[in-house]
């Protein structure tokens, strides 16, 4: 069994705080169709990104790639698999606990998927950069993920978003 994790990452500056930036902005979706994917890695990434200067358009259509270990510290996620299913373990995007907690946990079992959505904001010269990250993680096989994440309501959808000002 395999797990995958889509990221859809929206990136904006100030100026699409308000309309009509934040019209469009708001448009972005929250689930993209998958690609397919030939890998049998335990766990997957398939990283969408839209970002302002691109007027909220897809970038390209990114391919399912392996979760190493980049990737596992850019997100603060843990996945572990067992006979079980996936345990899903969202740490947040603020300020860093010693120990880390996880502020949302899931058990997904096998062809079930959860939606985290999540904000944060990053200082950037003179300037805020804001992003929106949803993550849509799907318990099963890849080649299914596009149908059930259609068809099939998540297990939970989890919403973490902050004010961010």
């Amino acid at each position: 069994m395999q797990t995958l994790i889509q990221v859809i990452d929206t990136v904006w500056s100030g100026a699409s705080r308000g309309a009509p930036g934040s019209s469009a902005r708001n448009a972005v979706p929250e689930r993209v169709p998958v690609p397919d994917c030939a890998l049998d890695d335990a766990l997957l990434l398939h990283l969408a990104t839209f970002h302002e200067s691109q007027q909220f358009a897809m970038r390209r259509a990114a391919p399912v790639v392996r979760f190493a270990q980049q990737y596992q510290e850019r997100f603060p996620l843990a996945i572990e698999l067992d006979d079980a299913g996936a345990h899903v373990d969202f740490f947040g995007y603020a300020a860093q606990r010693r120990p880390r907690k996880a502020v949302s946990s899931v058990l997904l079992e096998a062809n079930n998927w959860v939606r985290i959505v999540a904000n944060f904001r990053v200082a950037q010269e003179e300037t805020w950069v804001y992003h929106k990250l949803v993550f849509n993680i799907f318990h099963g096989p890849p080649y299914r993920a596009n149908e059930l994440m259609a068809s099939k309501a998540p297990l939970a959808r989890i919403d973490l978003q902050t004010h961010l000002w």
